[in-house]
């Protein structure tokens, strides 16, 4: 049976992503380009997979009012779309990205607003619609920020939900929901199998600043310690470092030209979940999930180049194994 992946996206997001020459605080600026997309970090993980040849349903939550920008780009990718639809309407997010420094500026909007009995219903109905869909061996993949009434409860509540389907669970949020949901699911079954927190979530997560590739290695295995089997952390232009229960290994990343660094992260994870589904060592998938986020900052879309180009990629960069602390 071919194994299914689906995106739990709980604040999905409008991306627009405007370019200017050099931003400068306070001035005027003219943009050169804009781009107008659908986005949020589920979003950008399911078009992410489909690119690499993976089946995929989108499901979360996605606003009545603007649904149909969601629904163009999945139905023209191919994902299924399985969102539950909420009263309002999904938050647009900007981001601005400086062309000489090659740097993006994200200002991004909090989301829909969930009073207790509309998170009741919303719950219940992405619930079911997991249990109908989710098989032994699928992936749930629970990504992006929670909008406002909705903790980190939540996402304890839809791990359980997947893992009890059989399903493999992997976990990219951020803020403090990312250590409550590890330290409440830690020693149970329903611990995810990959959590891919960048250098600021993993701060979050550990309560202290992490300067250092070794002392973000020095967290990492924190997590580990916690039960979930792969944690790739992703580290922006300085790479990234993959902590498995046995090994750690890092991975430098080379200097290229940046059209945006919205969806980067996405990019990884896509990479890293399609690589290890199909059979690759959890260092091997890291790194194709690295070859995967340099493609995608050189371009606007988050659809990934063809699979030659990024096993290209993959095979240039060079990963080490972390000295033992």
């Amino acid at each position: 049976m071919t194994v299914q992946m689906h995106t739990v996206s709980l604040n999905p997001a409008i991306d627009r992503t405007l370019w200017i020459d050099t931003l400068a605080a306070g001035t005027s600026h003219l943009a050169r380009a804009e781009h107008i997309q659908a986005g949020g970090k589920g979003f950008n993980v399911a078009a992410g997979l489909v690119s690499l040849g993976m089946p995929v349903t989108a499901c979360g939550w996605l606003g009545i009012d603007n649904a149909a920008r969601f629904e163009v780009a999945l139905a023209a990718r191919g994902i299924i779309d399985a969102m539950e639809r909420v009263p309002g309407a999904t938050r647009e997010n900007i981001q601005v990205t400086d062309m000489a420094r090659q740097q993006t500026t994200s200002v991004d909007l909090p989301g829909i607003a969930f009073d207790p009995a509309t998170r009741h219903m919303a719950e219940a109905a992405l619930v079911r619609t997991l249990r109908a869909r989710l098989r032994p061996g699928d992936w749930c993949l629970l990504t992006g920020s929670l909008p406002p009434g909705i903790d980190a409860e939540t996402l304890v509540r839809l791990a359980g939900v997947a893992q009890a389907c059989g399903a493999r669970v992997a976990i990219d949020t951020g803020g403090e929901a990312l250590g409550i949901v590890l330290r409440r699911l830690a020693g149970t079954i329903s611990q995810p199998l990959l959590v891919k927190p960048n250098r600021s979530e993993l701060e979050a997560f550990a309560a202290r600043p992490l300067p250092s590739v070794a002392d973000v290695v020095a967290a990492a295995r924190e997590v580990a310690a916690l039960g979930v089997r792969h944690v790739l952390v992703t580290l922006g232009a300085e790479g990234a470092v993959a902590v498995s229960a046995d090994a750690t290994w890092y991975t430098a990343v080379p200097a290229v030209p940046v059209s945006t660094t919205v969806g980067a992260g996405d990019a990884v994870v896509a990479g890293a979940v399609a690589a290890l589904t199909e059979g690759a060592a959890f260092k091997d998938a890291a790194r194709f999930g690295l070859a995967c986020a340099i493609t995608r900052v050189q371009q606007r879309s988050p659809d990934l180049p063809l699979r030659s180009a990024l096993e290209a990629a993959a095979k240039a960069l060079q990963t080490a194994v972390w000295p033992a602390s």
